[in-house]
This record gives structure tokens, sequence and C-alpha cells, in this order.
């Protein structure tokens, strides 16, 4: 036997920071390294013949001897305290003549800290990956799309569609509308765990919009990372990029963004190499891109090759019937992050959240309610006078709830006569969409059917009424 192999056996045999006991086949200690007789106070070859049992009661060694089955990773009890280690039967022709056994820490200690700082790892690598699917995962889906009106669940219909259809696809809608949401929600029927980037397009500096989408290669230009850096299309590699307000791009952009979008690949600025790519393309836009075309503002084949599939958000001033449903959705999300219970909107205050025309949109309507719920923190309801004065201007109403006659003075306005009639005409309205299917028309106003006919009869609708 070598020097080198006897050097490592007289290592194995000794090493300060591994106990080794060998027993015999009736457990008594053959062999126990010098670190372990001091821990059991044992002169130096002095526990030879000891049974094992006296010194750890709880030893697998026994045990393996009796059954020939290792225990491996288990926790043995020495002295009061836990530590870890394995036991191994010796077999001879087929007759176990013994075991050894190993404790692996001297302390159980420095296992825990071990496991504590495989937790500490793990809570990193947890949050990182959360992290990621948040920076570079959908936040939504269909379901989260509120709305029963008509022209907005054809158009979720329509975006649910063609989400599993391999074509890129063209939000238009006015800002406020949803864009984004619909943006996650097409990418989150084809899975959840593939990457979703979204770039903001507005954001992005004119000078660095191809390597931000593109990528550089090393030396690409002054400043740039010696490693190179990966563009946006690369990151979304067989998953989704969501390109938002298009027409902020430059020209110069928009020639190479047509390439990737027809050929699938992508070439780093500084570079002469292609990579190809697998993606789904969702762009957004809050103009028409016809007429940003026809002022040469906008690429004429770059339209024509994103433009096949376009879904149009309809604005919400083309679909009032949805702002019942919205006005209660985000006075509860409001209340939920503020941490209060929100005022509901009074009557009066509804009407003039109905008659607004809201160019902001959605986005419009949920300042307006956060403001408002925060004017009338402690008040009962959401009145007039919480409003902002842009919504009251466009109203019928002034913020004392009067109405101007012609002599310039200000008398009273029955507001729940003017009220019912609103409500007279929605009802009316929703007949007329539903083409007089009533059950469909008190779902659309989400309302219960006998409250829908009881208003019917109150308001004495009939048929030719719409």
């Amino acid at each position: 036997m070598s020097d080198l192999v006897m050097h490592a056996l007289r290592h194995f045999l000794n090493n300060p920071y591994e106990s080794c006991v060998i027993v015999d086949n009736e457990a008594r200690v053959q062999f126990m390294d010098r670190a372990s007789e001091k821990f059991f106070g044992l002169d130096h070859g002095k526990a030879k013949g000891i049974d094992i049992r006296e010194l750890i009661p709880e030893s697998g060694l026994p045990m393996a001897i009796q059954t020939g089955v290792p225990a491996i990773g288990r926790v043995f009890k020495v002295k009061g305290k836990n530590r870890i280690g394995s036991v191994h039967p010796l077999n001879r022709d087929g007759e176990i003549i013994g075991a050894v056994g190993k404790l692996v820490f001297h302390s159980f200690e420095e296992v825990e800290k071990i496991n504590s700082e495989i937790a500490r790892l793990r809570k990193e690598i947890r949050y990182f990956e959360e992290k990621e699917q948040y920076e570079y995962g959908p936040r939504y889906a269909f379901s989260n799309i509120l709305g029963k009106s008509v022209a907005l669940r054809e158009t979720v219909d329509f975006a649910r569609k063609i989400s599993t259809l391999d074509t890129d696809v063209l939000i238009v809608g006015e800002s406020g509308t949803g864009k984004e949401l619909f943006a996650h929600s097409i990418h989150s029927v084809t899975g959840q765990k593939r990457p979703f980037v979204k770039v903001n397009c507005p954001t992005i500096p004119f000078d660095l919009a191809e390597s931000e989408l593109f990528g550089y290669s090393k030396g690409a230009f002054s400043g740039a990372l010696s490693s190179g850096k990966p563009g946006k299309f690369e990151m979304a590699n067989n998953g989704t990029i969501f390109l938002d307000e298009i027409t902020s791009l430059p020209l110069s952009v928009q020639a190479k963004l047509l390439r990737v979008v027809q050929e699938r690949e992508i070439e780093r600025l500084g570079s002469t190499k292609t990579q190809k790519l697998n993606f789904k393309l969702v762009l957004a836009t809050n103009v028409d891109l016809k007429i940003l075309v026809n002022q040469g503002k906008f690429r004429e084949d770059l339209y024509y090759r994103i433009s096949k599939a376009i879904v149009r958000i309809p604005p919400l001033r083309e679909r009032k019937e949805d702002l019942p449903v919205y006005i209660a959705h985000f006075v509860h999300k409001i209340s939920e992050s503020f941490k209060i219970t929100a005022p509901a909107p009074s009557p009066e205050a509804v009407e003039v959240l109905l008659d607004y025309s809201w160019p902001g949109n959605v986005r419009e309507l949920i300042n307006v309610l956060e403001q408002a719920i925060l004017k009338a923190w402690n008040a009962k309801d959401i009145l007039l006078e919480h409003l902002p004065a842009e919504l009251l201007s466009h109203s019928r109403t002034s913020v004392t709830g009067h109405t101007k006659k012609s002599g310039g003075d200000l008398e009273p306005i029955g507001f729940s006569q003017e009220i019912k009639e609103k409500e007279r005409q929605l009802i009316i309205s929703a007949i007329g969409k539903t083409k007089g299917n009533k059950k469909m028309a008190a779902k659309l106003l989400g309302m219960p059917r006998s409250t829908f006919y009881e208003k019917m009869k109150r308001y004495c609708i009939e048929e030719k009424d719409r």
C-alpha cells in the first residue's frame, strides 16, 4: 500500500471534524478516533472493548449489525446533544462481522446553521423568481376585465379567440381604456410561465431605441458593456413582447422592426450575426395609425404587417352601462388600498358620474373616485361637493345642487326625478341592445330580473319605447 493511501487512511480515521467508531459483531468498540475518545473522557485506547450502547444508548450500530441495513443521514443523541451521522454494517463472505459509524458533524448546531443558510438562499431565490415573474410575466387575465356592455364583451371575445393564433396583435384604444390589461390577458391564454416583456416605447431615448430592443454586442459603442447586452426581443424569446405606444419609435427603428417581425430574427447592434427567435408580438397605440402613415410619421409597410388582427377597445363614453360595475369595483379596491370603509356615491353623485364623458376613460374614473373618497373620508356618502369641479362643470348641476335659470338666478332641481329618468333610459337602451331579450337586458345592467321587471312596470316601459 502506498504512502499516499496510508496517509489518506490515517486522515480518514483521525479526521478532527468527523468521528469514526468501529465495532465488532457484539457492538463492542474496536476502534475510536482520538477526538471521540476525548469527547467521552477516555484515555487513548481505553475505548476498546466497551459496548457502544454504554457510550451512546441510541447508537444505530447494533441495529445495523442485526439487520445488515445501513442508516444514512440519521440524527443521533450523544451525551444529550443531537448529531447527524451514518452507520454501515461490515459484511465478510455473507456474514456481518461488525459495523462502522461516523458522525459527520461534532455539533448539530452546525447542521442547523447550514439548514438556516440554505433556507435563506431559497428565500432569496424565490424572491428573485417572483420579481422576475412580476417584471417578465403577465399580471392579468381576461377574467380581470370588468364590464357587461355588449361592446366590451364582443371585444373580449375577439381578443380571446386570436390569443391562441400565431399572429401579431395590434391593440387600439384611447388612453385609459386598458390596452395593457388586454395585452397581459392575450399572453396569459397561452401560458403564465412563458416570458412577457413589456416595452414602454415613449420612455426609450431615441438614440438608445435600437440597442434596447435588439441588444448590442461587445464594443458596439462607447460605454457599452464589455459582455454585450441582450435586447427586449431576446428576453421575450418563446414568449410575448408587448410594445406599448408603438408610434413613439423612430422611423429608423421601425425599419429594423419590420425585418424582425417578418423574419423572426434579430441582429444585435455592432454584430453581423443573426439569431432566430420565437415570439408573439402585441402592440398598442392610442392614435389612428393610418393618419400617421399619411403624414409620413409611421411606415406604411410596417402598418400593414402588424394590422392583421386589430383589437379595438371602445371608450367608456360608448359603454356607459359599464360605469355602475366600475364604480362599485373601484370603490371597494380603493377602500382596501386606503384600509378604510369608503363611502358610496350618493344618487346625486352617481348622476354626475353617469353624465360625464370620461375623456380619460377608466384611468380617469379611478382618479376621480380616489379624490372623492379622500375628501369624503368621514362622510356617510360621496356627495357632489366631494367630486372634482371639472365633472360638475360638465353636468347640469352645480356644486350646490342647483341649475341656472335664464335670468341667472338659481332654483332647486328635482334630483330624484332626473335620476329616475336616467334609469328609465338605461333600461330602454339595454332592451334595445339585447333586441328585446329582458333576461339579457337585466344581466347587462347587473340587475336581478325581479327588480328589472318591477322597474319596467314602474316606469311604464313597453316594447314600443325601445
